[in-house]
């Protein structure tokens, strides 16, 4: 299954619903670079910190 969305995101990538690139979060650095090469992980893992309450990016 995960491989199965790791495929649907490079050809639709998650980039517009993103809370860094929206702005919501922010981190020390961009981690746009990273996130492409990893198969967008990244997203999934800013998601998750902003559902606990991490609006900022701390605490993730």
């Amino acid at each position: 299954m995960l491989r199965v969305m790791e495929l649907i995101r490079r050809v639709n990538p998650p980039c517009d619903k993103c809370p860094y690139k929206l702005g919501i979060v922010s981190t020390l650095i961009n981690p746009c670079p990273q996130c492409k090469r990893n198969g967008y992980r990244s997203f999934e893992w800013l998601c998750k910190g902003q559902k606990r309450g991490h609006e900022d990016g701390t605490g993730l």
